[in-house]
């Protein structure tokens, strides 16, 4: 069921509301629980229920074997609590490559021996990188304390609780089972329905205004190239900066929407998105785009490679440049390697990681060596001027293509259409036809660059109202040129009323998949 369909709207978002609240005044405490634990199930169900099961078997499963790390670390034994985080990475990481991966595989072990293996087509049950990463971050937290013993009816709904359930964000116990926990769970408070449903509003129009109003002229661009016809310049580029806005608008209106729908049921999200076009360089990017991934990779990927590989660099005494090859560049190209794999299993998105995984090696390269210098000229009593304005203006410049050239290999079916348009872009192909381009188009990208830019993201025009569960630490970050903050007044609710509309009228148009969805 998608947020951005009015059976969510006008039908399962206020039955799932109405009977929250209405069992949270019945005198037994679980009820509101157990009602939307259901009602998730429910949720899940009405895409395709063939997987529900799998769903399931993947919350007992974790349940199950993080019970059992919880007593074995109780009981201070550290190696069998080792061997249970082990299984349940093991089954987890499994299903995981088996549902997504494993047509991948065969078809092109296929491909380069001749074998003609022969596998059924796997469908990709929804969600499963989402609620795996999820379940995956609650095992490291009870192997390393961070998770208490809960029930099964706190865990079922920790895992299942449906506004974050498809495509996150990938939450940790701590962030969550603390307010499922809470007394005031299942208590109706009118300012959280109304925070966030002014939140929801917000994602909606982002979603179904803009970012699908984008894809009516970017989708045509990469569907030529698919087909083999060469994109002119002007083509090519409308075609590149068309999805990058696209998917800006769409990921950042899914994630507002599912902030603003936990908020309706009294809970708090963390951040998953924070105006990532506006960051300084391709490592603030990244802190700020699909930020729960992120912090995860980081955490539980990145961080361990990194130290294995400095202590491989460290046992051949390494020194100089190749050292730092060893201990930062590997982990890094490997980590954004497995970070593209993770959203799809095609080659597309396995260059779209290793071309993430190039900048941030560029950048750690720049930073190591200015680094360096500064060590010589420390020497001499000298220090390293800051990068002028001129140069961060350039930077950023540089980084938002990049990112464009990503993007287009991201969105591609595959690697050769992906190439079509970079060539286009590069003037290969010639500038093309510019009365092709609408005044429609051109207003639609020029709104879309001046909300990108100039305006306040949802978070920062409800910060108010604390709007999500990490909102401190982010409220300095990334402050736009035109402030602005919603309050309920006769303005704040035309806003919100404005926004609302427009979102659910543009509905009409066919809804369509967030874009994350596929992941």
């Amino acid at each position: 069921m998608l947020f951005n369909s009015y059976p969510f709207l006008f039908g399962f978002l206020p039955v799932s509301l109405f009977l929250t609240y209405w069992a949270g005044t019945r005198p037994t405490p679980t009820l509101a629980k157990f009602t939307l634990v259901a009602l998730s199930f429910v949720f899940y169900a009405y895409w395709n229920a063939i997987y529900l099961p799998l769903l399931m078997f993947s919350i007992a499963f974790n349940y199950l074997v993080g019970d059992r790390i919880q007593r074995a670390r109780a009981a201070d034994r550290s190696a069998l609590v080792q061997a249970l985080l082990l299984l349940g990475l093991v089954v987890d990481i499994g299903m995981l490559c088996y549902f997504k991966y494993a047509n991948f595989f065969v078809d092109n072990f296929d491909m380069v021996t001749g074998a003609n293996w022969s596998l059924y087509r796997i469908a990709l049950p929804l969600a499963i990188s989402f609620y795996t990463f999820q379940k995956i971050a609650y095992l490291v937290d009870c192997a390393r304390g961070d998770a208490k013993p809960i029930s099964v009816l706190d865990f079922t709904l920790f895992a299942v609780f449906f506004p974050q359930l498809i495509s996150g964000p990938i939450v940790h116990y701590k962030e969550i089972v603390p307010q499922l926990q809470s007394p005031l769970f299942g208590r109706l408070i009118g300012r959280n329905l109304l925070v966030g449903l002014v939140i929801v509003a917000i994602g909606l129009f982002k979603k179904t205004v803009i970012a699908d109003t984008l894809s009516v002229y970017s989708d045509p661009l990469f569907t030529a190239a698919e087909g083999g016809q060469k994109l002119g310049l002007i083509a090519a580029w409308l075609a590149a900066a068309g999805y990058m806005l696209q998917i800006y608008f769409d990921f950042s209106g899914y994630s507002d929407m599912a902030i603003g729908l936990a908020r309706m049921f009294g809970v708090k999200l963390p951040l998953n998105f924070h105006s990532p076009y506006r960051a300084a360089d391709i490592a603030n990017f990244w802190r700020r785009w699909h930020m729960t991934l992120q912090r995860m990779i980081y955490s539980y990927l990145f961080q361990p490679l990194s130290l294995a590989f400095a202590r491989m660099a460290g046992r051949w005494e390494g020194r100089g440049w190749g050292s730092f090859a060893l201990s930062s560049l590997a982990p890094t190209m490997i980590t954004f390697l497995i970070v593209g794999a993770w959203h799809g299993a095609g080659w597309t998105f396995i260059v779209y990681g290793l071309l993430h995984g190039l900048y941030m090696s560029l950048l750690e390269v720049a930073r190591e060596r200015r680094a360096r210098l500064q060590r010589r000229l420390r020497k001499l009593k000298r220090k390293l001027a800051e990068p002028g304005p001129a140069r961060r203006a350039m930077g950023r410049v540089w980084l938002l293509l990049g990112v464009a050239l990503a993007d287009v290999m991201f969105r591609a079916k595959t690697v050769a259409a992906g190439a079509t348009i970079w060539m286009g872009m590069s003037g290969i192909h010639g500038l093309g036809d510019f009365g092709s381009v609408t005044r429609g188009q051109l207003a639609s990208y020029a709104v879309g660059v001046l909300v990108v830019w100039l305006a306040p993201n949802t978070q920062q025009i409800m910060a108010r109202f604390n709007p999500a569960y990490n909102w401190s630490e982010w409220r300095a970050i990334g402050l736009p040129p035109l402030p602005w903050t919603w309050r309920p007044s006769v303005a704040g609710l035309v806003f919100a009323g404005v926004a609302l509309f427009f979102g659910m009228v543009f509905v009409e148009r066919g809804a369509q998949v967030f874009l994350y969805f596929n992941f």
